[in-house]
């Protein structure tokens, strides 16, 4: 029975794997001390477990609390890991400039400069709003309460970010002095590695945010 149940329970739920596990470890451990003080008054074990589940509650009724936790866990991974992809990514750019040849000194016009002021502003910003997130969905939750609504728009926000600097790093490569080599067959793999992967790794996350909430 208390097998099944967490099985039913597993099923329902949708989160962080390792958060997800706790919590589903954290339910059995619970029902099966349940079970076991039902044995100590003189129940078989079946009858034990089915009335240590039945205590527990059904799993439509459990599943929501247990998703709202696994919504906020997931919420708090995508905010880390827009701030620590927008904190990366100045120096990630700069080796990148370094390793095609082109140094961070080098003249690139008033373009560059402007598009590159542009960053600098919004990644402030976008780190800025990632913090709070993760504070909110965090130790916040005991003044906020726990809010789904919350993690849906920390995924929407994780996609603004993509598609925001995926244009912003267009435009910077575009207006560098080394646009030619970045996009080179030798410079466009680390282009890729350095500023693409993390921004497709921020937007999964986020869908993963929009599932689990």
């Amino acid at each position: 029975m208390i097998e099944r149940y967490v099985a039913e329970l597993n099923e329902a739920l949708c989160g962080p794997r390792t958060v997800k596990a706790d919590l589903l470890a954290e339910a059995r451990d619970g029902l099966i001390d349940a079970a076991e003080a039902y044995e100590e008054t003189g129940l078989d074990r079946a009858s034990a477990e089915r009335r240590a589940v039945a205590d527990f509650g059904p799993v439509a009724t459990v599943a929501p609390d247990y998703q709202t936790e696994l919504a906020l866990a997931q919420g708090r991974r995508t905010a880390v890991l827009i701030c620590a992809v927008l904190t990366i990514q100045p120096v990630a750019w700069w080796m990148l400039l370094s390793l095609v040849g082109h140094g961070t000194g080098t003249a690139n016009g008033a373009g560059y400069d402007l598009v590159n002021s542009v960053v600098r502003w919004t990644g402030g910003g976008a780190i800025g709003t990632a913090l709070a997130v993760a504070i909110a969905t965090g130790s916040g939750v005991r003044h906020l309460g726990p809010r789904r609504g919350l993690v849906r728009a920390a995924g929407f926000f994780a996609f603004a970010v993509c598609a925001v600097f995926a244009v912003l790093g267009a435009l910077l490569t575009f207006y560098s002095t080394a646009a030619e080599s970045l996009l080179g067959v030798t410079g466009l793999p680390m282009t890729a590695l350095l500023l693409g992967i993390p921004l497709v790794a921020i937007a999964v996350s986020g869908r993963r945010c929009l599932t689990a909430a």
